[in-house]
């Protein structure tokens, strides 16, 4: 997935992110990367990953 210019600044805004300009190509090109990665991921796994919880279960101490 090859992302735009105004998708990066946009995710950027959304968090409240400043991207030096100097840094801009890099993180858009990282990002591209991460999101293809994560596509493919998805493809393979699909139902699977529906089935699981996307965060691990947090038990509570017992105190003894």
């Amino acid at each position: 997935m090859e992302l735009t210019t105004e998708q990066v600044r946009a995710m950027a805004q959304a968090v409240n992110l400043d991207i030096p300009e100097t840094d801009f190509n890099n993180v858009m090109l990282r990002l591209s990367a991460l999101f293809a990665e994560m596509d493919k991921i998805e493809r393979e796994l699909g139902a699977e990953m529906d089935k699981t919880e996307p965060i691990p279960p947090v038990y509570p101490h017992e105190e003894f």
